[in-house]
């Protein structure tokens, strides 16, 4: 028989496929008996085993990181930022929070709150004392650097990692304006006429009848300076109202929806495949845009570096592959003034 050169060639794919198999099953055979915690970087194929790899890492951040609940559900995490229990957390997934749970599973009241509308961040005071504080690294991350999301050390020690994706910059506020949830009457008077169902007016227990009187700290007398003053705001900002009930006068809490109902609007903002994401997720001075995959329920810890340093805190999963971070340059001095509003707040209530 006459092996042509035509029939060498064809051959060589089968011989080529039968050498790597040779090559590659003792390979195979040495690593399956291998301990799963000394893997090897070419078996880091799933989130969980990379995930795992990091684990040094947030070795320190995990006690700075706590998680804050709401009647038992953790709603969002939170940095601790001062040892005698002042945490930082997002505002607006917290709106209802009650107790903030340590590393260690310890539990606390919040005690008082303090909010900064415009990074979406709130300081929570518990009754604590000797914590682990954060340690910021205010330098800025290169772009690709690795970005690490450390647990509570109560649930899985790393949450997720990504990469900084996008040097740092602002996201400038949607067009969008936050709503009410009512239909007023036809007169001068801000008179509510109906509350529709599920709206954040509906939540917070306003009724037909109701006359609003002032919004935070500003006096509204009348039915069109009630709708000015709601278009300053923003889908999932907490107001505060204070409302007139037949005689008497009540305060309450809203927080805005958006015009088209929390489900629509999220279903427009999925990239398609994506989950869920945070209400509040943009008009930010200034972020760190990391391609980790978050759920709103992660934000509010620290993202750190690979020294374990926190660069920032995550505020909002903004798409499917987008998270942002408050740098930590910016964060100090905020937590300063939000001290301080809480220190004159409780002066006041004396």
């Amino acid at each position: 028989m006459v092996t042509t050169r035509t029939d060498t060639v064809s051959a060589l794919p089968k011989l080529l496929v039968a050498f790597t198999l040779f090559l590659t099953l003792p390979v195979w055979v040495v690593h399956a008996q291998e301990p799963r915690e000394h893997l090897r970087d070419s078996e880091l194929l799933t989130g969980q085993q990379m995930r795992f790899a990091f684990r040094d890492v947030v070795r320190q951040s995990t006690d700075w990181t706590v998680g804050i609940l709401s009647e038992g559900k953790t709603v969002a995490l939170g940095t601790i930022v001062g040892s005698e229990g002042w945490i930082l957390t997002k505002s607006s997934q917290t709106n209802k929070a009650n107790q903030v749970q340590l590393a260690d599973g310890r539990q606390f009241p919040i005690q008082s709150r303090s909010s900064h509308q415009g990074l979406d961040l709130a300081l929570l005071k518990v009754d604590a004392e000797h914590l682990p504080v954060v340690v910021w690294e205010k330098q800025a991350p290169e772009l690709g650097a690795w970005m690490v999301t450390p647990g509570n050390g109560a649930s899985e020690a790393v949450i997720a990692i990504g990469v900084l994706s996008v040097p740092r910059r602002s996201i400038p506020r949607s067009s969008a304006h936050g709503y009410l949830g009512v239909e007023l009457a036809r007169e001068e008077l801000p008179r509510i006429k109906r509350v529709f169902p599920n709206s954040g007016a509906f939540n917070a227990g306003l009724q037909e009848g109701d006359v609003v009187l002032m919004i935070d700290e500003h006096p509204i007398s009348t039915a069109e300076q009630l709708v000015r003053t709601l278009r300053d705001y923003r889908p999932g900002d907490t107001l505060s109202l204070r409302v007139r009930r037949s005689e008497e006068e009540m305060a309450c809490s809203v927080t805005l929806m958006h015009p088209y109902g929390d489900f629509l609007s999220r279903i427009a903002f999925q990239n398609q495949m994506g989950g869920e994401l945070s209400f509040r997720r943009d008009n930010f001075e200034a972020v760190y845009q990391h391609d980790s995959v978050l759920t709103p329920q992660d934000c509010g810890g620290p993202v750190v570096n690979l020294e374990g340093l926190a660069v920032g805190v995550n505020i909002a999963r903004a798409g499917r592959t987008e998270s942002y971070a408050i740098p930590a340059d910016l964060i100090e001095d905020i937590v300063d003034e939000m001290k301080a509003n809480l220190a004159a707040t409780s002066t006041l209530s004396e």
